[in-house]
């Protein structure tokens, strides 16, 4: 039997067997769905124009849509920036009490789909809302003095729902910088408001920015939020307008929008990059332990935990209590007394044959999602990090790509890919092309989390099995794969809590029979049926509260280990 040649031992190579199923998926999930967007805003009746563009910027609804978003969004940033950065130094820098308790409440908004959160809010300030029937009979006032249904509405419930990004990003960035800075400069005189002000607020105005661009992303990308708030009140931004051109249908018009909302995203994250200037000026962070300087409150403590309790029970607590009380109402806007509360809204949505499909879709494409990515995502970057195959970093850029997308975008990329798709089968109209859709926008999810578990596996450990003469399938199997669990487990829960509950993209590309969890709460809403969408909505919340809770304690669970081993290494 002839011995293959180097050429063909080559072709045989399971790496490259793997770098090529690989490279075929990216094409498929990411490239061949971004390329159809780029192409298709320029193809008029079959040939090159700017019609499209010129169709968005003559009418005034589709622009004023494009300032809408930006305005709204840039203040929602600040405002969520200023409450992610006053919480950060109270938690990270002052002795308050319970800290602990305090950042895992902090951070509890992003367990809550956004939709989720407006519709609390509605319930909570709304115009039969819990504290606007609350002001109005205790003032006798005919109306309460704020509107939920306005811009005003928006930049508040998109600041609450994302000033996790800023707390996340800030605390980090305090937890590791190294203090002596700050003692150097208390030793010389300065006061604690002026080494704030010029010591630490610079060296952490990295993690500032990056958690705004953050914020602001998400504020821009954000569909459930000014859909509930804004389209009553006839306030559009542009994913609702791109929402709305699909609704006509007007594909060419949103084709146009979607690829403005991309130039946004991009030139957000350019400015943002450009305002964090470069990286080695802010480098304080050793590789040596450090003790946070924490700032005594004397008197202050009490109030100032006081203050903390507050905020989170009103940005946090109530606007849930209030989605749950609504569930158990009769009617939206009822007295709260006894005999007006019920449960025929889950029993009514029980027995909604579409709300259980949806529940079914959702079970079935949230773990579909996140088992396939945690594979593949695992895969690119096991060949980029550790076997440095050549073309495995390609395969990580594409990947990392669509996390700056909007999920508008995603949306329409779809329809266009899947619709009447150039090979393969159409999947437009079927669950398959939500399970391509969720593959796209979480895949930077995946190879983040896999990424920086791999980095943190040394190459000893390898070569010591390879040593000791076992095989690189072995190795792999009895080594790395055990090592990299924990990252596997919280990329996971991460992607199954984001796809369980995903709207944005979904609303666009469902189609009857694939309908979701979030779709069926949000036709619910938008139908007026306010108590069985609650009652839904409650539903979900028990699922990603407990993977939310999961997610933590594996995240402290592996600070644990690390510190264990820090302080075991001499």
């Amino acid at each position: 039997m002839p011995y293959p040649s180097r050429n063909a031992r080559q072709w045989l190579d399971h790496r490259r067997a793997f770098f090529l199923f690989l490279a075929v998926f990216i094409l498929i999930v990411v490239v061949y769905p971004l390329l159809q967007v780029g192409v298709r805003s320029f193809l008029v009746e079959g040939g090159f124009s700017l019609q499209n563009y010129r169709q968005v910027f003559l009418q005034p609804r589709n622009y004023l849509a494009l300032w809408n978003s930006l305005w709204v969004s840039f203040l929602a940033t600040l405002l969520a920036t200023i409450i992610g950065m006053l919480t950060a130094f109270t938690v990270q820098r002052t002795d308050i009490p319970w800290k602990n308790t305090f950042r895992v409440l902090l951070v509890l908004p992003l367990a809550i789909p956004p939709l989720f959160s407006a519709m609390g809010w509605v319930q909570l300030v709304g115009p039969v809302g819990l504290l606007t029937q609350a002001y109005t009979g205790l003032l006798g006032a005919p109306t309460a003095p704020w509107n939920i249904y306005s811009a005003t509405g928006i930049i508040f419930v998109l600041a609450v729902n994302n000033y996790p990004f800023v707390f996340i990003t800030v605390s980090g960035a305090l937890q590791r910088m190294d203090s002596s800075l700050e003692e150097s400069a208390r030793t010389s005189g300065a006061g604690t408001w002026r080494i704030m002000r010029n010591i630490t607020l610079p060296l952490v105005r990295p993690a500032i920015y990056g958690g705004a661009l953050l914020a602001f992303v998400s504020s821009i990308d954000n569909f459930g939020i000014p859909a509930v708030l804004g389209m009553r009140a006839q306030f559009y931004v542009l994913t609702t307008r791109i929402y709305e051109a699909l609704t006509i249908p007007n594909m060419p018009l949103a084709t146009a929008m979607s690829v403005l909302l991309i130039l946004i995203a991009l030139l957000s994250m350019l400015a943002f990059r450009r305002a964090e200037g470069h990286s080695g000026q802010y480098a304080v962070v050793g590789g040596k332990s450090v003790t946070p300087n924490i700032i005594c409150l004397g008197r202050g403590r009490g109030p100032v935990t006081l203050g903390l309790l507050a905020l989170i029970g009103i940005i946090v607590i109530l606007p849930l209590f209030a989605l749950v009380l609504t569930s158990f109402l009769r009617f939206w806007g009822a007295d709260l007394i006894w005999d007006n509360l019920t449960l025929r809204h889950y029993e009514a949505v029980l027995q909604s044959a579409g709300a259980r499909r949806g529940i079914v879709n959702s079970m079935i494409l949230a773990p579909a999602a996140a088992t396939i990515l945690m594979i593949v995502t695992a895969m690119i970057s096991y060949l980029h990090i550790k076997v440095r195959y050549r073309g495995a970093g390609v395969l990580d850029g594409l990947g990392i790509i669509p996390f700056a997308l909007p999920g508008s975008v995603i949306g329409v990329a779809m329809i266009l890919a899947w619709s009447n798709p150039l090979f393969g089968p159409t999947l437009y109209g079927t669950i398959w092309i939500l399970l391509i859709a969720y593959l796209m926008r979480y895949m930077a999810f995946g190879l983040q989390s896999t990424r920086a578990t791999l980095q943190q596996i040394h190459n000893s450990l390898e070569e010591a099995a390879w040593t000791s003469g076992a095989g690189g399938l072995r190795t792999l199997k009895d080594i790395t794969l055990p090592l990299l669990r924990p990252g596997l487990v919280a990329g996971w829960v991460l992607i199954f809590i984001s796809s369980f509950n995903e709207l944005t993209v979904s609303v666009l590309i469902w189609t009857s029979g694939s309908e979701t969890i979030g779709v069926w709460i949000f036709l619910m809403q938008d139908s007026g049926f306010i108590g069985r969408a609650s009652a839904l909505a409650v539903l979900c919340l028990p699922v990603m509260l407990i993977l939310y809770v999961l997610m933590q304690w594996l995240g402290r669970l592996e600070e644990h280990k690390m510190s264990k081993k820090s302080r075991s290494t001499p």
